[in-house]
């Protein structure tokens, strides 16, 4: 019985998968005209008010009785994630800023072994080196014949991400997902007004760019669907599956932000990435099948 709740936990992450991969492809088409830090000074001001004010009480229970410290890296770590995919995708191909985010699937599992003892079995050995050979093919269209400014904030955001689903996990056996998220939100929304600021962007004319309705529509998919659901999917899993297991299933992903990828920003998949995307496809059902956290 605890394996299929584990399992059916592990469907939460595969949803999200889908919602990252749309939210890739739609903050492509946004920074085309939106400064990066200003959209997502919207995105996560939106976010962290409608967590508010879906989870007044718990979040301000949790904040009250639990100490930063218990939260604080996971919230840091994600928050600044985020805002950097904005950097990362303006500066790269989607489907390559997926690939090396993708990356966290290997660095969680060091990272648990490091900080947490937690054993590195032979068995997580034959689910990661064929997920990163599949990884490799499947971005091998080209895109990774040269390594710049995006596809090194890429390489960040998986360090990032990876080290926020470790503690993060153990930041959820105090407080609830909610307010996880909301502090994940919450410090991104920091970092963004500080970014902007900094660089001088909202000084910048960007009123007429930003206030359309299709710029307007996808700040409210990102928002909703792509944070507050999204992120709140991810933090309700990693209470009943570990991050080894999450960063796996977020491999599904790439795959997915290639196919919207083809039909809405001209990215195409090469034979080789066909390839790729059927053993990611064999890892991520085999990671599934083992269970073995």
């Amino acid at each position: 019985m605890e394996s299929t709740d584990n399992r059916k936990y592990s469907l939460l992450i595969i949803l999200q998968g889908v919602i990252f991969a749309a939210i890739d492809v739609f903050s492509k088409i946004v920074y085309q005209t939106v400064p990066v830090y200003i959209f997502m000074s919207f995105r996560f001001g939106l976010t962290s008010v409608i967590l508010l004010l879906l989870y007044r009480k718990t979040i301000i229970n949790d904040l009250r009785t639990t100490p930063f410290r218990t939260y604080a890296l996971s919230g840091i770590c994600l928050g600044l994630s985020i805002l950097l995919s904005g950097v990362a995708i303006n500066n790269t191909a989607a489907t390559n800023y997926a690939f090396l985010k993708s990356l966290s699937a290997i660095i969680a599992p060091l990272l648990m072994v490091l900080f947490f003892h937690r054993p590195y079995t032979l068995r997580d050995l034959f689910v990661h080196i064929p997920l990163v050979g599949g990884l490799y093919l499947f971005c091998a269209r080209g895109g990774l014949t040269s390594f710049g400014l995006g596809e090194a904030v890429s390489l960040c955001c998986a360090v990032l991400a990876a080290v926020s689903l470790v503690f993060g996990a153990d930041a959820l056996h105090h407080v609830q997902p909610q307010t996880l998220t909301f502090v994940q939100m919450t410090v991104g929304l920091v970092l963004s007004v500080f970014a902007g600021l900094s660089t001088g962007v909202f000084s910048a004319p960007w009123q007429d760019a930003f206030f359309t309705a299709r710029i307007l529509g996808i700040l409210l998919f990102n928002s909703i669907i792509g944070s507050v659901v999204a992120y709140l999917l991810q933090n309700i899993a990693l209470m009943k599956v570990s991050p080894k297991t999450v960063g796996v299933l977020q491999c599904s992903y790439p795959i997915l932000t290639t196919v919207l990828a083809n039909f809405l920003v001209d990215e195409h998949l090469s034979t080789a990435g066909i390839f790729g995307a059927l053993i990611i496809s064999s890892c991520i059902v085999a990671q599934s099948l083992i269970q073995t956290e």
